[in-house]
């Protein structure tokens, strides 16, 4: 079994590789949804329940992941990583089978989870202490950046290749980064191990469930989600009318490309000044400001400009928390702990994106909008404790 040195970490990478990969399935298909329902000979609204399905398998899976993560963190990665497999295999046998690719997305969806859930684990198993913020962000980055890749060559794909071509592409990142994932649970030494006892169930979401500052990071993570989910969501519309929808496909992915640089850099940077606290606060502050200035006057510059700031800030925070979490939780109770911070964000995220619809008609209150969870993001981070001198904590 790799040991140390250079070949260790490359089997590590087998992970961030997966978590990439599960993002261009996700969305494989969503920059070309009506061209792929006529291929496909389905409608619109069934290509967009294969984005829908992760969502809402994240919000049924979420706690059980986290909970099989701390008691099987080995079989789960295995698990996670044998669907991926087979969603890939059926894609690369029947590319445009839409039920075939419908089966696939529904265990892809299962899986997924197990990822998200998994990257604080990831990090606190296989690496030492120092490098744990690196690994966590590895983690959020990769998250990040498969969704970024996916809509960004999806329409360019499908104009050369057509359907099979994205079923193909996405199909072959998802089969190697499950069997580089299965290789790295096999051949890797873990650094650490969760408890080989476990609480029962009830007794550990009580013992999560008193925990303030897990609701605290689940209320901040919640307010980043939707801020992210609205704009990803009503950009395009919402500068429609003062003649800007052209830039919204630019000014997104300028966004996204810079939290990606984000995610990958800050988690270590704060960790070792310990100001995970402080970069929260900055964060939301930062969105507040820069999202009042565009309710106030919204320009192809400013949206730019503040769009990129507010990106790289805004999804740093997500594996700064993580980070957090991390150093903060026994390791048998992370992979849960991470799932109930990540069901209720979601669940934030899916009211707030319902209350921002009746607001898509005017730029400045749609704004106005995001400056108010920002506003309440700043609040949650002020509450948050001090994160000077951490050290992890032993009981719940």
């Amino acid at each position: 079994m790799a040991s140390g040195g250079a070949g260790r970490y490359l089997l590590l990478a087998g992970f961030p590789l997966l978590v990439f990969a599960s993002q261009v399935v996700w969305v494989t298909y969503s920059p070309v949804t009506t061209s792929v329902s006529w291929d496909l000979g389905v409608s619109k609204d069934a290509v967009g329940l294969l984005v829908m399905l992760f969502p809402i398998l994240y919000i049924l899976m979420a706690y059980p992941a986290g909970r099989l993560l701390d008691t099987r963190f080995k079989e789960s990665l295995i698990t996670a990583s044998a669907l991926f497999t087979l969603t890939g295999l059926g894609r690369l046998v029947a590319p445009m089978d839409y039920t075939v690719i419908f089966i696939g997305q529904i265990l892809a969806g299962i899986a997924q989870p197990f990822l998200v859930n998994g990257i604080t684990p990831y990090a606190s198993v296989y690496f030492e202490e120092e490098k744990r913020p690196l690994a966590v962000s590895a983690g959020s980055a990769a998250m990040f950046a498969g969704m970024i890749v996916a809509m960004a060559i999806g329409g360019y794909v499908y104009s050369d290749w057509g359907v099979t071509g994205l079923s193909y592409y996405s199909a072959v990142l998802a089969v190697l980064g499950g069997m580089w994932t299965v290789a790295m649970v096999f051949k890797v030494n873990p650094l650490g191990e969760p408890a080989a006892e476990h609480l029962p169930t009830l007794e550990s979401i009580k013992r999560i469930a008193k925990r303030r500052i897990v609701w605290l990071f689940a209320g901040i993570i919640g307010m980043g989600l939707a801020i992210l989910d609205i704009l990803m969501t009503w950009i395009e519309p919402v500068l429609r009318p003062i003649g800007l929808a052209g830039i919204a496909g630019i000014a997104t992915a300028l966004m996204l490309t810079s939290g990606v640089a984000g995610s990958a850099t800050m988690p270590s940077i704060v960790a070792k000044r310990s100001a995970r606290k402080t970069f929260i606060i900055l964060a939301s502050l930062t969105g507040a400001l820069s999202y009042m200035v565009l309710s106030a006057w919204t320009s192809e510059f400013l949206l730019y400009v503040l769009l990129a700031v507010t990106g790289f800030m805004l999804m740093a925070g997500l594996p700064v928390i993580f980070e957090w979490v991390e150093k903060t939780t026994p390791l048998d109770r992370q992979g849960e702990t991470i799932g109930v911070i990540m069901i209720t964000g979601h669940i934030i995220a899916v009211g707030a994106l319902a209350v921002s619809t009746p607001l898509t008609s005017s730029t400045g209150l749609f704004f106005l909008l995001l400056a108010l969870l920002s506003g309440a993001t700043f609040l949650l981070g002020l509450m948050l404790p001090s994160d000077k001198g951490l050290g992890r904590v032993k009981e719940g």
